[in-house]
């Protein structure tokens, strides 16, 4: 890779300076790259600079400074473009993320003579009628909740499987729904007593949020189903949103349909992929309770 494109999150503590160590190394090695205009003006760069919407341009590669939410946000600026993401954490828990801040140059090494994997995960394709974007794109997930009221909402869900015929298959009186991806199994639906899938796999997840009932339970649905979820008329409006960033009001008798996009994200891994050490070292799932040798 030769033309990097460089997103921060500039309120991020470290990631101004972690910024100008990634352009030193670069402008060192010959290397082209751009950055995005919000970090230009926190760093006070004024060369190479794009706004966020045209930053996919001309790049082999966006580096991503921040935590998963910054990561999100590069995605859906330059995901539906085809641009490969590599995330550096100078965030907190960075589930998306590969390296730490101090392994940039080792990284950036790597990245120049190729020595790299591109993963692909899967994406959700929402469309509502009732928001002034009519499509969404989502890696982790689209949350439709009761926002700042108290009161439960009644959705209502339906599944188009492969032969065409929209089935219903249940209704909720919940505090909301997550329509999850499995990259996003580990996010808001993980919290909400969901499965945890493999990033690998093609699936959706529809889980409800705190249902006011003894026997409702997530569902999986195969990638290649259509969800249609209807809001009931009353006086709540429903609120949306996309991968916990977006976020619309949505009118009562709204539909949102959701199914899988035509195309993936792409992710940079440099190193192996273990998707079960991902969860042990930063989920501390499986973990065994240290105890001392008097216990």
């Amino acid at each position: 890779m030769k033309r990097f494109g460089i997103i921060a999150h500039p309120k991020k503590p470290n990631v101004g300076r972690t910024a100008k160590v990634i352009i030193e190394w670069l402008k060192s090695n010959n290397l082209e790259y751009c950055i995005c205009d919000e970090l230009a003006k926190a760093i006070d760069e004024t060369e190479h600079v794009k706004p966020l919407t045209e930053i996919w341009k001309n790049i082999d590669c966006v580096l991503s400074l921040g935590g998963d939410g910054t990561i999100l946000s590069s995605i859906r600026a330059v995901g539906h473009h085809g641009v490969p993401v590599f995330g550096i954490n100078v965030g907190r828990l960075g589930f998306l993320t590969e390296i730490l801040a101090q392994d940039i140059p080792m990284a950036l090494e790597k990245l120049k003579n190729d020595d790299f994997i591109i993963e692909e995960r899967m994406v959700l394709e929402m469309h509502v009628a009732s928001c002034d974007v009519k499509k969404y794109y989502a890696l982790n997930d689209v949350v439709l909740d009761h926002g700042e009221s108290v009161h439960l909402i009644k959705l209502d869900l339906y599944c188009k499987d492969r032969s065409g015929k929209n089935q219903f298959v249940c209704s909720y009186n919940s505090d909301g729904l997550i329509i999850s991806t499995p990259t996003g199994s580990t996010a808001y639906n993980l919290s909400a007593g969901g499965p945890v899938m493999h990033p690998y796999l093609g699936a959706l997840i529809a889980n409800p949020i705190c249902p006011h009932s003894l026997t409702f339970r997530p569902i999986i649905f195969d990638d290649e189903s259509e969800l249609t979820i209807k809001t009931a008329s009353g006086d709540i409006d429903v609120r949306l949103t996309v991968d916990g960033q977006i976020k619309c009001r949505l009118n009562t008798k709204t539909n949102v349909i959701i199914k899988k996009a035509p195309h993936t994200i792409k992710l940079i891994r440099i190193k192996g992929f273990s998707f079960f050490e991902i969860l042990r070292t930063k989920l501390h799932w499986g973990a065994r309770p240290l105890t001392s040798d008097n216990a």
